[in-house]
Parts: structure tokens; C-alpha cells; sequence
């Protein structure tokens, strides 16, 4: 099985983004890899079975196609997680570049989005930070946004504007939402 990892620590959405296909799922690549990024945010220690038991509904380790797939799943997962705790901030989205078609950026960003709130929904996201609040609400909003609507030259620009809000957003709140991976200073002791 030929490598997808670059030099750079990155994933190629290309390479990856039939790694589903033959598995028993409906989600995209782009939405499972949401789905990933919002549950590290919300589940210190995530197992890389905690993800796939969302996004898979089975797996036959003695089917060689499902074997490949599984080894795929576990190299996103694995550097998906190195990138998200970074501190290069090299963390990049699973989804189409910008060398894709607008309309498939579009639409595997909404994906992503998508994807991301329903990961950060599988565990309760206990903060009172407004940015994180707020980034969650924008996340939501992008998530709800018809990919017609950016298909079109005049947004590629805006799209790439949301594309970098959003790699930064979910660093935002990975980085809010894990205290383990910072001192953590207990409110009281700031009063």
C-alpha cells in the first residue's frame, strides 16, 4: 500500500478520500475526519477504536480491502492527532485542496463542519469561554451554508478565508477544551 503521508507531517485528501468506500459507513472522509477533530477536542486519551466505533458500523479485519482502509484510518488518526497537538499549528483539514473544484472545497468544508459538531457532541462540551462558544456557533453556521453559494469564482477567496478560520478555530478549541495539555489553574485561585 503506497505511503499518503508527505514530508510535512500532511495527509493528501486525494489519496484518502475513497478510504471509506469499501467500508460499512455513510460518512465522507472530510465528515469523519471532523468527526475526529471535534472528539479529541471533548475526549482526552482518544483511542483511535473510540473514533472508528463512530464512523464505522463494522469492520472485517480478514477483508484485505477493509485491512488497507483500517491501516489508512489508523495514519490519519495517528497524525491527525500529532498535528492537532503541535505547536506549528501544522494542523490542516482533511478535505478537497485548492486545487479541486470549488464546489467539492465547498462542500467537503460543510462536510468537515458538520462532521466536527457531531464529534464535539459525543461528549459535553463543559466550557464558559466565549470564544470557543462563539467558534462553535460559526462552525455551526458554515455547517448549514449550500455549497452552490461558494461554487464561484469571486468566493474562492472567501472560501479560503473560512477554510483558514476553521483550521484555526478547531485549534482554538482543542487547545480551551484541554486543560490536561496546559497548567491547568483552577478558577478559584484566581479570585
Amino acid at each position: 500500500m503506497e505511503d499518503f503521508m508527505t514530508d510535512n507531517n500532511l495527509i493528501d485528501y486525494d489519496e484518502v478520500k475513497s478510504t471509506l468506500y469499501n467500508l460499512n459507513t455513510d460518512d465522507t472522509i472530510a465528515n469523519a475526519h471532523g468527526i475526529l477533530c471535534g472528539f479529541s477536542c471533548v475526549k482526552p486519551e482518544l483511542k483511535l477504536d473510540d473514533w472508528l466505533n463512530e464512523i464505522l458500523v463494522s469492520i472485517d479485519l480478514n477483508n484485505v480491502n477493509e485491512k488497507d482502509a483500517h491501516e489508512q484510518l489508523a495514519k490519519i488518526y495517528n497524525t491527525t492527532l500529532s498535528q492537532l497537538s503541535d505547536t506549528t499549528l501544522n494542523f490542516q483539514l482533511l478535505i478537497a485542496d485548492e486545487n479541486s473544484k470549488l464546489r467539492e472545497q465547498a462542500d467537503t468544508l460543510i462536510q468537515w463542519c458538520q462532521g466536527f459538531l457531531v464529534g464535539l457532541g459525543l461528549q459535553k462540551v463543559s466550557t464558559t469561554d466565549e470564544d470557543v462558544l462563539e467558534m462553535i456557533k460559526d462552525f455551526s453556521e458554515i455547517s448549514k451554508l449550500d455549497g452552490n453559494v461558494l461554487d464561484d469564482e469571486q468566493n474562492a477567496q472567501d472560501l479560503s478565508e473560512i477554510i483558514e478560520f476553521v483550521r484555526m478555530g478547531t485549534l482554538l478549541i482543542q487547545e480551551t477544551l484541554q486543560p490536561s495539555k496546559q497548567d491547568y489553574i483552577s478558577p478559584d485561585t484566581l479570585h
